[in-house]
């Protein structure tokens, strides 16, 4: 493999100068949202919010997940066919502005100005072709960058000439904005971007940026569960990774579109975030023992789906018979033995590069 994939770049350079900022006084201590988490630097279409949420970026370092607005949006993507790897993802502001009382606060005028170099920069370094819009702050901070006339309630899911490229004014996909754009009406929303996005990428594209899924995410939970009985949260990201893995060292494609960014303690999978889990499997048996969330089978499982069977059901039993009943310290060390993670870890100690919250690709070795 080589290293010019993660080597750094202008990017990891903007990165850096958005980590020292200082410019807007309430947000020094924020997280400054900037990394490769964010998606491809070689994306067609960039998605721009208004800043990180104070449960969601702001606490997961992955803009756009983690809090209501993130799951919104991850499905939202989902129901339209887009890989979230495929995409990038910022926001107008880069840090969490919050009010007096510590919550979610809408940025001033002067700190989306602020931001406004550090978002003509990611725009002028990824060069998408479609720029995405997520709501009326995000929708103005780009007038800072080439001036439009464009309104969110008057242009939403139209494509605009901007920039030399498409621009596209969505609403942004937090609960207060439903009230304005229905969930619904937002689907139809990422189904319109994504037929503009098939209109102006080439035919002969290596890279398809429309997801084409496998298999169902939430299926191969529920065949851990059903051969585990139990499993902590911590576990259940581990063996998605390596079923993941050991499918694409079989087949040498993926198993599913998952989102999966190396953090701290290994690899970390943005669909299975436990609300989301709690929302696709109400019937699931949630549990916290000792500060860890615990995932625990129940029968109405599969009260009427079917059980994964064929080569793929094979993969999963092999994997969980192979890493299942190993301890939490066990199998995070038999992860960082796969092809992916040891390519990571020789860029971070040979190379110094930062591959925290770096997506994760299995074709690496």
């Amino acid at each position: 493999m080589q290293n010019t994939l993660f080597e750094n770049s202008e990017f990891d350079i903007l990165c850096a100068k958005v980590q020292a900022c200082l410019k807007c006084e309430r947000m020094c201590d924020s997280q400054r949202v900037l990394n490769r988490s964010g998606g491809s630097l070689n994306a067609d279409i960039m998605f721009i919010g208004e800043a990180p949420g104070r449960l969601g970026a702001d606490n997961s370092g992955i803009p756009f997940h983690g809090d209501k607005s993130g799951h919104n949006f991850e499905e939202l993507l989902d129901f339209a066919k887009i890989d979230r790897s495929k995409i990038f993802v910022t926001n107008a502001v880069l840090c969490n502005p919050r009010d007096e009382h510590g919550n979610n606060s809408t940025p001033t005028k002067l700190e989306v100005q602020n931001c406004a170099s550090h978002l003509s920069e990611q725009i002028k370094i990824l060069n998408p072709k479609i720029v995405v819009t997520l709501g009326a702050v995000a929708l103005e901070s780009t007038r800072h960058i080439s001036p439009h006339n464009l309104i969110l309630k008057e242009k939403v899911r139209t494509a605009n000439q901007w920039f030399d490229r498409i621009l596209v004014p969505f609403y942004h996909p937090g609960q207060r904005a439903m009230m304005h754009r229905s969930f619904a009406n937002q689907r139809s929303d990422y189904q319109f971007v994504a037929e503009q996005l098939k209109r102006v990428i080439k035919p002969n594209k290596k890279e398809v940026q429309i997801a084409n899924i496998n298999h169902d995410i939430v299926s191969i939970i529920k065949e851990i569960l059903f051969n585990l009985n139990s499993v902590d949260y911590f576990k259940l990201h581990k063996l998605f990774y390596l079923i993941e893995y050991n499918y694409y060292k079989a087949y040498n494609e993926r198993l599913t579109n998952a989102y999966i960014v190396r953090q701290k303690d290994g690899p970390y999978c943005t669909d299975l975030h436990f609300q989301k889990i709690k929302k696709a499997l109400p019937e699931l048996q949630i549990k916290q023992v000792k500060g860890n969330l615990v995932f625990n089978y129940s029968s109405s499982l599969f009260a009427t789906d079917e059980h994964i069977n064929g080569d793929i059901g094979d993969i999963i039993k092999q994997t969980l018979a192979k890493y299942g009943n190993l301890s939490n310290s066990e199998i995070k060390t038999k992860v960082y033995l796969t092809d992916p993670m040891k390519v990571f870890l020789r860029l971070e100690k040979y190379d110094g590069i930062n591959m925290y919250n770096v997506p994760i690709q299995f074709n690496l070795s």
